[in-house]
C-alpha cells in the first residue's frame, strides 16, 4: 500500500513539493521498517519453538525494526532539511539506542 501511495506521488507531483518530499520518505521508512522487522522476527524466532519464548522474540524484532525504521526515517528527514551532521545523527540514534538498552534489560 504504502509503495502504491509513493509511486502515485512520485507520477503525479512536483518532485520537489513538500507533500512529495514527505510521502517519499515516510513511505521508505515505512519500507525500511517493515523489511528490518521482517528480518529481526525471523532472526529471533529461528532457533525457538512455540511458545512464550517465540512471542516474546517476534515482539522484539517489531519493536527494533518500527525503532530502525523510525531512526530512517528522522534522518531522511533531517537529509532532505541539509541538518544532517555526524552530531545531529548521534543525537538522533542515542535515544533509541538507550531505549532498546532500557527495554532489553533483563528483569531480576
Amino acid at each position: 500500500m504504502a509503495a502504491a501511495v509513493v509511486a502515485f506521488t512520485v507520477a503525479t507531483r512536483d518532485p520537489d513539493g513538500p507533500l512529495s518530499v514527505a510521502l517519499v520518505v515516510g513511505g521508505a521508512a515505512l519500507a525500511f521498517g517493515a523489511v528490518a522487522a521482517t528480518i529481526l522476527v525471523g532472526l529471533g524466532a529461528r532457533g525457538t519453538t512455540r511458545g512464550k519464548r517465540r512471542e516474546a522474540a517476534a515482539a522484539r524484532g517489531l519493536r527494533r525494526g518500527a525503532m530502525v525504521g523510525s531512526a530512517m526515517g528522522l534522518l531522511a528527514l533531517l537529509r532532505v532539511l541539509d541538518g544532517l551532521t555526524v552530531l545531529t545523527a548521534v543525537f538522533v540514534i542515542a535515544p533509541f539506542v538507550v531505549a532498546e538498552a532500557v527495554l532489553s534489560a533483563r528483569r531480576v
